[in-house]
């Protein structure tokens, strides 16, 4: 007879692990499985995330810490800079300890971690619902009793797909991504840096995460569909001789972002879905940490109410888009007007953060406020995004 669990969490992403914390720590007889042999591993993420996304589920530990982010510097097509000094900016982490740290806070609280279990379909009964998961676990196919599921199972869900949610993207809402871990470089050891510009990454950008000695995230996203011929890595490629001549490159990743949709449901009913398995994405820069660690949270207080105390999982997706779906839609849309902007543009774009921000220490920003203003500083940018504004 197969194991009985209250909740079963697929995935031991962030999204998962801090799940299944809530969950045990709710009272909820959890299991998190992780299809991979080793957590944490392999990795596709630039590992920078802001403070407040990070801190306000979880206490910042050295151990998994890179770098303090404290200066940003952002270039336009023609090379000019913008630098701005934000002491409180946020963090680049080290995922690979961080995402192991995070399973093991699930273990601490009570929940049993299994790795190297591949979750493959659902169980139901007689009359449909969801009764658990089948798997396959050392070449043997097994099948796990649970009364809830949670989907933390990434971009490629196939979780929520199989109970009937549909995550599926349409062909502009996935940027195409590809990354070094580069050493021996020159870089300040607190700064990030952005590179905008069809010229440079058509529909998205580069970016370059200093994680101290000489170590950097070095990475881009495009659009597929603004480059069908040029791939994500060759812009890349080309780019790294130019910012550092001497380099060495450490790892290689490659990968998919994907951007939040707007009409998909976080349950079914005794399914929740969490993180990027969700969507819950920011449009704009493709960060999904602080939101996976957001949605994990809500979602494992959520579970352990249902199964002790009998409420909906309704409540997690009012709870979380209470929180956060005024942002998700405003970067939505901003991706929109950022994916129709010409290198012309951006020089406008520059010319106005260059005049407000360059040089400039700031405390806090808002991001409604800046682009509003972006947007009303010249009329061909106010036509880009009028519908913003209304």
């Amino acid at each position: 007879m197969p194991k009985t669990y209250d909740v079963i969490v697929v995935g031991a992403g962030p999204a998962g692990s801090v799940s299944a914390k809530y969950a045990a720590v709710g009272g909820a007889k959890t299991l998190l499985l992780e299809k991979h042999p080793v957590i944490g591993y392999p990795l596709c993420c630039a590992e920078a995330i802001s403070k407040s996304g990070l801190e306000n589920v979880v206490k910042p530990d050295p151990k998994w810490i890179a770098t303090k982010i404290e200066k940003a510097k952002l270039f336009s097509p023609s090379g000019k800079e913008v630098t701005v000094y934000h002491p409180d900016a946020g963090y680049v982490l080290e995922r690979k300890i961080f995402d192991r740290w995070l399973a093991q806070q699930a273990a601490n609280a009570g929940a049993k971690v299994r790795v190297g279990v591949d979750v493959t379909g659902l169980l139901r009964d007689r009359d449909g619902k969801i009764i658990g998961v089948t798997a396959y676990e050392n070449g043997q196919q097994i099948e796990i009793l649970g009364k809830v599921v949670i989907a933390a199972d990434g971009i490629e869900s196939q979780i929520a797909l199989k109970a009937g949610i549909r995550t599926l993207l349409k062909p502009g809402q996935l940027q195409s991504a590809y990354q070094y871990l580069l050493a021996d470089i020159d870089i300040e050891p607190d700064t990030i840096e952005f590179y905008l510009g069809n010229s440079v990454a058509p529909g998205g950008y580069i970016w370059v995460f200093s994680k101290g000695d000489g170590i950097a995230n070095v990475g881009i996203g495009i659009s597929p569909m603004k480059s069908p011929k040029k791939k994500a890595v060759d812009y890349l490629d080309e780019f790294i001789p130019r910012r550092f001549p001497r380099h060495q490159i450490l790892e290689k990743m490659v990968g998919g972002v994907p951007s939040h949709v707007n009409d998909v449901p976080l349950y079914k009913d005794n399914i929740l879905v969490v993180g990027d398995a969700a969507r819950l994405v920011d449009s704009l820069t493709g960060a999904g940490i602080a939101n996976a660690l957001l949605s994990g949270k809500i979602a494992g207080m959520t579970v352990a109410e249902m199964v002790t105390n009998g409420i909906k999982a309704d409540v997690y997706q009012k709870e979380f888009f209470r929180l956060k779906q005024k942002e998700l839609k405003f970067y939505y849309y901003c991706r929109d007007i950022y994916l129709k902007l010409t290198d012309d543009d951006f020089k406008l774009i520059f010319k106005f953060i260059y005049d407000v921000f360059n040089g400039k220490t700031i405390t806090a920003i808002n991001p409604f406020d800046v682009v509003k203003k972006i947007l009303l500083s010249h009329p061909r940018l106010l036509k880009l995004g009028r519908h913003l504004l209304t």
